[in-house]
């Protein structure tokens, strides 16, 4: 229940609405980024559209620790509503002494996902509609906001700011969760998540809001396979079930889901 009930939270937070005052500042060839301390007003064009960053465009590297460990290479644009996640890393199975091996591309472009496993190139799509509705949550279609008011319903609280990369981020604390989170514009910083006795932490190594993104980033390689998925809905639902009715990650072809 507590897994199920966490990606719909990682589904659905991740937006500061704020619109960033442009301020470079370099720190230790890890950070480059916009800094702003008092959060403003989402711009008007973007009022009738949700977000999930307050920042614009950017790029960030993250460390896995604990029950997994490895890399991510994240890219995002148009406030996070486009984003890019490269994942290899490797997982503890609880049921088995052997580590499995994670090595996805994860795109998310409005109301889809794309998920590739870069060792077959095969891929799923998800429908990710539940972003929009969740977004209406916010009066202004503030997805941080809609994920931060979740928190509060499920007996989060917020801890304090803390400095991660020198950046200020909101440190939440959700016990109902079992988990920990540190957020700058939206932008995840950091995570702890308990799961049985392990911890798992992601944390960011370096941002940059500055640069330009490469040029073709956001576009799959040209032999993923795409195959039809399912919606966010019933993937938090497979999540939901015991281990052993959903070792596979995709619902079988046959399934009726009209």
């Amino acid at each position: 229940m507590v897994l199920k009930t966490l990606s719909l939270c990682l589904i659905v937070l991740l937006g500061a609405c704020s619109q960033p005052k442009q301020a470079e500042q370099i720190g230790s060839g890890s950070m480059v980024a916009e800094v702003v301390q008092q959060p403003t007003k989402v711009s008007v064009a973007h009022e009738n559209y949700p977000i999930r960053y307050g920042v614009k465009e950017g790029k960030l590297m993250y460390q896995y620790r604990g029950l997994q460990t490895g890399s991510e290479e994240v890219y995002f644009t148009d406030y996070g509503m486009v984003e890019i996640k490269f994942t290899s890393t490797t997982r503890e199975n609880l049921f088995k002494e052997e580590r499995e091996i994670i090595n996805l591309i994860t795109l998310m472009r409005d109301s889809m996902i794309f998920v590739v496993d870069r060792s077959t190139m095969n891929a799923r799509s998800i429908d990710n509609s539940l972003l929009y509705s969740t977004a209406l949550k916010s009066p202004s279609l503030d997805l941080n906001e809609a994920a931060e008011m979740m928190y509060l319903e499920k007996g989060g609280q917020l801890v304090r700011i803390d400095t991660i990369l020198d950046l200020p981020t909101r440190y939440w604390n959700i016990e109902a969760l079992q988990s920990k989170e540190w957020r700058w514009k939206g932008i995840l910083m950091k995570t702890q998540v308990q799961v049985g006795r392990e911890t798992m932490t992601l944390e960011a190594l370096s941002i940059d809001t500055i640069s330009p993104l490469p040029e073709g980033i956001f576009d799959l390689p040209s032999d993923v396979n795409i195959q039809e998925g399912m919606s966010v809905e019933e993937w938090i639902e497979a999540l939901g079930k015991p281990i052993k009715k959903r070792q596979y990650f995709n619902f079988p072809d046959s399934l009726n889901r009209n």
